[in-house]
């Protein structure tokens, strides 16, 4: 029964049915150099990106990986990197998984093996970006382990070896590397290697090294590299009369005999990725052209896989012929033909011409920037809870301070989420994709923000804060208006202020279950000193308008000082939730209390009547601590005691309690007395200034 078009074989699936092979191993292609060499015949790309048959030649090494079963490929890039990041993404296309390791500046061979050690904990393959040899990599895996070798450098055998140096063998092991100026025939780097994670112990990270010059030459003196020899292909693309070699040699791989299977001509397709096959006779005349899309037509008439490609091909194809000026081969390409067959007055194939997409520098890898302030709480703290301003209403007095959350986010061309933070020497978070990140209480926050938002791309954040978190200062809130802001500018979605602080708090609230209020969130993205308030249907951020010198002043009159015992709001939130189901009537007259305070200080900032905080502060605090037994401790209220009793018209702990720091309300001719008298009981004190700009983010052009 003859077979329909859904049975006929597509590129994708010639090449899955031939190459089944899957080799668990990764391999690093070695892409960052400037490719000076090149420079009179590719200019305007990095020397990966030449253009060899209309494909780069980038793209060739990946299918030969492709084709030898190796998938998971990292890419060490540096010179025009967007070029190659925007051409490749994240290899799905190649049906690859391609990961990009950035040098900030040019490393070298070693050192750009060194910059993408977190991606390789096992054996791995090293190629050089600009050589091509197309080995049997499994068969020098299987040498590789059979000499038990941690280091192992395929070899060629040249006639001419001046052009790369000679390689010294004593059996299988490598005793020398011998200058360039050397002439004569002998085996020479082919340019891959198998190296096991022992290589990075030789490497120092962050330097130019040069693995030929500096690392190789130590490997031999412990009579530790292997050679491993093979008769196939190579050529290395760096200097001009090879580069059209290869690119010759890359159009005699497509020359094809007229009785080849259509089946065959789409395996080769798919492996070469060149979508022509030439179809010639023993002198190299063209007898016509076959694509995908003229066995398709094929198959539709009733045709066989099976059937020879010349019942498939087109006879009288568009041609050029060698004598043809330059300006009619680009009008023919220009009128919409991708490959031009070239041919002299014989009609022997010389050349194939190939229309070119340019290839150029994208925007998909941008980089943002940030900052998000954090926060100072008057009074008010606790009425912003769910739980109790849905039935009692409630409202904030707050200010943001110059201490600020930073943080990077860079966009990746692979799926990688990496998160750095200050807080470690490593990575605190590195996986392949958005669906590998698992709460385990390592930066959690942060990857509840990252699938409440669902990038649907890789990426780098790095991190940094003024205050540790944990100090009652709005440091998560600060963080995540900050990132969500970021991926909002990197994606160019149009947030406003409360769609930002609603999606911070559902990361943390929703998505990770942590109890807490509303005040941070909206005090971080907003700046400044603001009234807030809070009920069942809405929230209403009231900014406060103060002339300069009230700011000042108050300024002046308020000095933070740390307790230490930094401490989880979330258990305290937990807490007070309890109280108030325990002892509903008591527990909501205190926050009513502490609406009315929040009102006061507000009213008292407005009329410039700031002696009067102080005592405010104060009874906020008295009434704050009724909330809970954790509220306070022997050492809180120790250098509570201390600032009163020494300049403090009043004061009250920030956060939710347990820890982290004090703020005080003083007389300017107390200060330094306060100042002493808490530092002497073990208070660190925080220098600040009062701001209003609220988060900041920003795109950046350079990519470092």
């Amino acid at each position: 029964m003859e077979s329909t078009l859904q049975d006929k074989p597509s590129i994708r699936s010639a090449l899955e049915e031939k190459n089944k092979k899957k080799l668990d191993v990764s391999a690093l292609i070695l892409a960052g150099g400037f490719g000076t060499r090149l420079r009179s015949v590719v200019n305007d790309v990095p020397k990966p990106m030449a253009l060899i048959a209309g494909k780069p030649f980038l793209e060739h090494q990946i299918r030969y990986l492709k084709e030898q079963g190796i998938t998971n490929i990292v890419i060490a890039v540096h010179y025009e990197s967007d070029k190659i990041k925007s051409y490749f993404g994240d290899g799905r296309l190649w049906y690859v998984d391609i990961t990009y390791s950035d040098e900030d500046i040019p490393l070298g061979t070693a050192g750009a093996i060194a910059n993408a050690k977190k991606y390789f904990d096992d054996t791995f393959i090293v190629l050089n970006g600009d050589t091509y040899s197309p080995l049997d990599i499994e068969k020098m895996l299987e040498f590789h382990k059979a000499k038990r070798s941690n280091f192992t450098m395929a070899l060629h055998k040249s006639e001419d070896v001046s052009e790369y140096g000679k390689v010294l063998l004593e059996g299988n092991k490598i005793t020398g590397l011998m200058e360039k100026e050397h002439i004569g025939n002998g085996f020479i780097n082919r340019g891959i290697y198998i190296f096991e994670p022992r290589i990075f112990n030789y490497i120092e990270e962050g330097k130019n090294v040069s693995l030929e010059k500096e690392i190789f030459p130590l490997i031999i003196k412990e009579n530790s590299l292997f050679g491993y020899f093979d008769e196939s292909y190579f050529i290395d693309i760096g200097r001009p009369e090879t580069y059209y070699k290869f690119k010759q040699d890359m159009i005699k791989s497509i020359f094809v005999k007229k009785d080849l299977s259509i089946k065959d001509a789409l395996y080769k397709i798919g492996e070469t990725g060149i979508n022509l096959i030439l179809v010639v006779d023993e002198e190299g005349k063209l007898k016509g052209v076959f694509n995908e899309r003229f066995g398709r037509d094929h198959f539709l008439r009733g045709g066989s896989v099976n059937d020879p490609v010349e019942k498939a091909m087109i006879i009288d194809p568009v041609i050029g012929r060698t004598d043809d000026e330059k300006l009619k081969i680009d009008e023919l390409l220009m009128s919409g033909i991708n490959h031009l067959p070239i041919v002299d007055l014989n009609g022997v194939v010389r050349d194939v011409e190939f229309r070119k997409e340019k290839i150029t520098n994208s925007t998909s890898t941008p980089i943002v920037r940030g900052r998000a302030p954090l926060r100072i709480s008057f009074s008010g703290g606790g009425t912003d809870l769910p739980s109790f301003f849905e039935k009692h209403g409630g409202v904030v007095i707050s200010a943001t301070i110059d201490k600020y959350c930073y943080a990077t986010l860079v966009k990746r061309a692979d799926s990688k989420i990496i998160i750095d933070s200050d807080m470690t020497e490593e990575n605190d978070v590195f996986v392949d994709s958005i669906k590998d990140l698992k709460y385990d209480g390592n930066f959690d926050l942060i990857k509840a923000i990252i699938k409440v938002i669902k990038p649907d791309f890789g990426f780098e954040i790095y991190l940094h804060n003024d205050v540790p978190p944990g100090r009652g200062l709005g440091s998560s809130a600060s963080l995540s208006v900050l990132l969500i802001s970021m991926f909002a500018q990197m994606q160019d979605l149009k947030f406003d202020d409360y769609k930002i602080a609603e999606l911070a708090y559902k990361a943390e609230r929703e998505e990770l279950k942590i109890k807490g209020g509303w005040q941070d969130q909206y005090a971080a993205i907003t700046g400044g000193f603001n009234f807030m308030e809070f009920n069942g249907d809405k929230t209403i951020i009231y900014p406060l308008r103060l002339k300069e010198h009230i700011t000042y002043e108050l300024n002046e009159r308020m000095m933070l000082c740390y307790v230490g015992n930094d401490h989880s709001s979330a258990e305290l939130h937990e807490s007070q939730q309890q109280s108030i189901q325990q002892n509903e009537t008591e527990i909501v007259n205190c926050l009513n209390e502490t609406k009315k305070f929040a009102v006061e200080i507000k009213d008292y900032i407005l009329t410039n009547n700031l002696d009067a905080i102080g005592s405010i502060l104060h009874k906020s605090w008295m009434n704050k601590k009724k909330l809970s037994n954790k509220m306070a401790n022997p050492r809180i209220d120790k250098l509570y005691e201390t600032g009163l009793k020494n300049g403090a018209l009043g004061g009250r702990l920030l956060g939710a309690g347990g820890g982290g720091y004090l703020l005080f309300f003083y007389s300017p001719r107390k200060r330094n007395q306060l100042r002493r008298a808490l530092e002497k009981d073990g208070g660190k004190i925080l220098d600040f200034n009062f701001e209003s700009g609220g988060t900041v983010v920003w795109k950046v052009k350079s990519k470092f």
